[in-house]
């Protein structure tokens, strides 16, 4: 049967139907249904990391951890696919810089860089989103520090930046209003926030 709904989400273009208060995606399945809620803010959009946000919340877990910070600076960028029908896609080259004082007239210099991109899969069920097959095969971290301008292994290093990236591990705790995007990892002292930019 032609029903009126089905008539209705034919009639419409395969585009965002938004509003802050009640944002719906059209699914292009053709099957007429709607997506609601978070799944409707979140999908169908191209996301990019407040890289100055992460920054801020690594000072604050080494500063809560006892470490005496001096400065620390997130340069580059981070963007994030998540396509309606849950696909993601992940790019990343930016860079954590991490300066503390472990001793009186020293500075450890820590840099994190992540690079490379990261494919699969994320569906959002509520308020949850459960990453499924991730692909990070062509993503990596690689980290370099000196303390006084002497070259310290990364095996020696007294700190830990806490992770600032997500896997298929955990379930991915969601707020979505239209223009912003926060993702937690269930169990990470991290909140990425993300801006849309599409």
């Amino acid at each position: 049967m032609f029903t009126a709904r089905r008539a209705t989400a034919i009639a419409l273009p395969a585009v965002l139907l938004f509003t802050l208060g009640g944002c719906a995606l059209v699914d292009p399945s053709g099957d007429g249904e709607q997506l609601t809620g978070t799944a409707a803010c979140a999908l169908g959009h191209t996301w990019e990391l407040n890289v100055d946000d992460l920054a801020e919340q690594i000072k604050n877990d080494l500063t809560n951890a006892g470490v005496t910070v001096d400065t620390v600076v997130a340069s580059g960028s981070q963007t994030f696919d998540w396509s309606i029908e849950g696909h993601v896609a992940i790019t990343s080259d930016y860079t954590i810089t991490v300066k503390t004082v472990p001793a009186a007239e020293q500075v450890l210099t820590v840099e994190q860089t992540h690079s490379g991109s990261i494919t699969g899969a994320a569906y959002i069920n509520g308020e949850v989103a459960i990453p499924r097959k991730w692909d990070d095969s062509d993503f990596s971290v690689d980290t370099t520090a000196d303390l006084s301008g002497e070259k310290v292994e990364e095996a020696d290093l007294t700190i830990t930046i806490p992770p600032t990236d997500f896997d298929d591990s955990v379930g991915l705790e969601l707020t979505c209003n239209g223009k912003e995007l926060t993702i937690h990892p269930r169990g990470s002292v991290i909140t990425q926030t993300w801006a849309r930019k599409d």
